[in-house]
């Protein structure tokens, strides 16, 4: 029998914000609930104090500032890594096994904390309208960490089949926090259905919660953030009516900007809140990353100032694909700058470039409005409707500074194929979403550098290999949880 050892987390309050110690093991994703916590969320103002803590720990650069905007990007074909450069994610653009986002231990972490909430939350007292909205904000967050789990630990929804030795599994699900050691702390992996369903129900619970709340949007989930997501999930999961159905419910409340230059488009990143935001993560300059956990600072480099690493270039066959749509309009593709270190000619993205005035506090966009054309035009596409794909995209276009710039798309393959490079340019740097995109839809992953990228012959990363799927960690997971298969191929 294996052994284990442990060092409870014990959950405190400090003020109204509940942290927790952690420790390099199991328990460090599962602490266990304690009198400080029931102390903490006997009231709404303490299950909202925890709350806010949770938003806060999205926050970090281990997750949503460095690894979810960058890491996808290195492991497709967006980004690859300058050749002077720190150490620092060196081995994600060849794909290497373990390169990844690494993100599970923290993101179970939260989940225990957000089980917790909704442990408590029945019998809390408070306003109603404080306490449903505490409810549907804490689903929708536990609803959006399963989702980023699935879409990295587990294969693609519409893609299942093991296409290497194993059965195709989700993660591990807990919808009750962890109180202590017993039968059930050490769960199995469920079924990919499961997970997505567990997904789905907690979207759609929490828009329940959340119909008609707009709390200082769009920094916290609302019921407009919760709908963009539903329209995301159901893109991934194929239902392609749903996904335009609340693609196009979000497209109303959440309009675009004319854009048509830099100067135009900027305050889509520049502006906190963001011009198309619909839900983003504010930071104040106390709770900015460090340079070596944000975007700018790996994505970035100012010699003259002496700031940023500069470790993750542009790769120069989207710097060509951002220059052909400069010529046809698009205003996304000045959002980045071209210089020289180490004696290379490098190119940095510069949506996340200190517009605030003190380097690495950009807040971060997690969903924009653009991001509903593109979900709704693949969604009539599949639905062979192309017509109507093509008058989305077009309607976007109009925004973009592409107006007349005809959808040159005859059949739904060669309209895919012109979504997605457009949505390359339009999400360059932007929460990995070319990685999600190529794995949700089975394709290989076009590295295209022979002797360089690992894979096939022409360089490109077949969709059959194993890496495709991110490793669970082993010390933290494997190795300490027996009833926890690995995936395929590790």
């Amino acid at each position: 029998m294996r052994k284990y050892n442990f060092i409870f987390s014990l959950l405190f309050m400090t003020g109204l914000l509940i942290g927790a110690t952690s420790c390099e093991d199991f328990v460090e994703r599962y602490p266990r609930a304690s009198m400080a916590s029931e102390l903490a969320m006997a009231d709404i103002d303490g299950i909202e104090a925890t709350l806010a803590g949770t938003y806060n720990r999205m926050q970090g650069g281990t997750y949503n500032h460095r690894e979810m905007n960058l890491a996808g990007e290195l492991l497709a074909d967006q980004m690859e890594i300058a050749q002077t450069n720190a150490g620092r994610m060196v081995n994600h653009p060849t794909n290497m096994e373990g390169a990844g986002f690494g993100i599970w231990g923290g993101r179970y972490n939260d989940i225990n904390r957000l089980n917790m909430i909704l442990h408590h939350i029945e019998d809390v007292e408070g306003e109603e309208f404080r306490v449903r909205r505490a409810k549907g904000e804490t689903l929708a967050m536990r609803g959006y960490i399963y989702f980023d789990l699935m879409k990295i630990y587990a294969r693609p929804y519409l893609h299942q089949s093991p296409l290497v030795q194993g059965e195709p599994l989700g993660v591990i699900y807990k919808t009750t926090p962890f109180l202590g050691i017993d039968e059930t702390s050490f769960a199995a992996r469920g079924t990919i259905e499961e997970g997505y369903q567990l997904i789905l129900d907690d979207f759609e619970t929490a828009l329940e919660y959340l119909e008609g709340n707009s709390r200082q949007y769009p920094f916290y989930f609302t019921d407009v953030a919760v709908k963009a997501l539903l329209a995301r999930l159901h893109l991934f999961m194929g239902n392609w009516g749903d996904a335009i159905d609340y693609a196009e419910d979000v497209m109303a409340d959440a309009p675009l900007v004319n854009a048509d230059d830099r100067e135009s488009y900027l305050p889509v990143f520049a502006n906190a809140p963001g011009a198309e935001s619909i839900f983003e993560l504010a930071y104040t300059e106390a709770d900015r990353p460090a340079m070596n956990t944000s975007v700018a600072g790996m994505a970035s480099y100012f010699p003259d100032l002496g700031e940023g690493y500069g470790d993750v270039i542009l790769r120069q066959d989207l710097v060509n694909l951002l220059e052909d749509y400069d010529a046809m309009g698009h205003p996304a593709a000045e959002m980045y700058y071209t210089t020289e270190k180490g004696g290379q000619v490098v190119s940095y993205q510069d949506k996340y470039s200190s517009y605030r005035g003190i380097r690495y506090w950009d807040d971060i966009k997690m969903i924009r409005a653009s991001e509903m054309y593109f979900i709704a035009a693949e969604a009539y596409a599949e639905l062979n409707q192309l017509d109507d794909a093509k008058d989305v995209l077009e309607e976007l276009r109009n925004h973009r500074g592409m107006a007349g710039v005809p959808v040159d798309a005859d059949t739904k393959e060669d309209f895919i194929d012109l979504l997605m490079t457009e949505k390359r340019v339009e999400f360059f740097s932007e929460m990995s979403h070319r990685w999600f995109d190529l794995r949700r839809r089975g394709m290989d992953i076009p590295k295209g550098i022979p002797g360089v990228d690992a894979g096939a012959d022409d360089g490109d990363i077949s969709f059959e290999d194993y890496r495709i799927v991110e490793r669970i960690p082993v010390s933290g997971e494997v190795e300490s949880n027996e009833n926890v298969i690995q995936n395929p191929g590790y």
